[in-house]
């Protein structure tokens, strides 16, 4: 659904919703005297995901977006398409209905683009979220409770980005581009993994994280 205000304020509210039955999941099971790797056929997954965007022109070329998304998803762990690529996974869990490892209950994201004195252009752009889910394991890489539950979840996510930049015409066909972007502004500490195992010593403790970061660009433009 969609709906205009006025020539300066426009709203949108969207609802999707997924449901997949008839995935193939792989289990460990016994066979016999045996340990195997057993293939099922009526694994399932749904996504549901609520979202409401406003966009705001107050000049002929400035405009701000904004946008939050609250959604869902739930599935098998064990899709076999995780083990099966360039990169499977080297240990096969017993299968469990959870939270999937890319569940953001929630989203916030601004954006825009402004003009400036002397043909210059700021675009802003700010983002917020609900930390990504993980699963920790102990010593033997079994699950430690329920995966990928709310229990389980990285700092929530922020960063601040901006990006200045100026257009320079060199003829009819070209025109060159030069810019300066700021990435994290605020230097917030954004996780990008974390200690999962049980038997680590720094079990529970957050680490990595891209600082704040200043980059230049050049352009053309034909």
């Amino acid at each position: 659904m969609e709906h205009s205000f006025s020539r300066k304020v426009q709203v949108r509210l969207n609802y999707l919703e997924n449901n997949s039955d008839g995935i193939v999941f792989l289990n460990p099971a016994a066979v016999g005297k045996k340990d195997a790797l057993v293939l099922s056929g009526n694994g399932s997954s749904r996504y549901r995901q609520l979202e409401f965007t406003g966009q705001l022109t107050p000049h002929a070329n400035q405009k701000l977006f904004m946008s939050y998304v609250l959604s869902e998803a739930r599935g098998d762990l064990n899709d076999f398409s995780r083990y099966l690529g360039d990169f499977p996974s080297p240990v096969v869990q017993r299968n469990q209905f959870t939270a999937l490892p890319g569940d953001l209950p929630d989203r916030f994201l601004a954006w825009g683009v402004s003009p400036l004195p002397w043909k210059m252009q700021l675009a802003p752009i700010v983002e917020y979220h609900a930390g990504f889910t993980y699963a920790p394991v102990d010593a033997a890489r079994n699950y430690v409770g329920v995966p990928y539950s709310d229990r389980f979840r990285y700092p929530k996510f922020f960063s601040a980005d901006a990006r200045l930049s100026k257009d320079v015409k060199v003829n009819e066909k070209y025109s060159l581009r030069f810019s300066v972007s700021v990435l994290n502004m605020t230097n917030h500490f954004n996780a990008l993994d974390v200690h999962a195992n049980t038997g680590d010593s720094q079990y529970g403790v957050f680490f990595g994280n891209y600082k704040r970061l200043f980059r230049g660009d050049f352009d053309v433009l034909f």
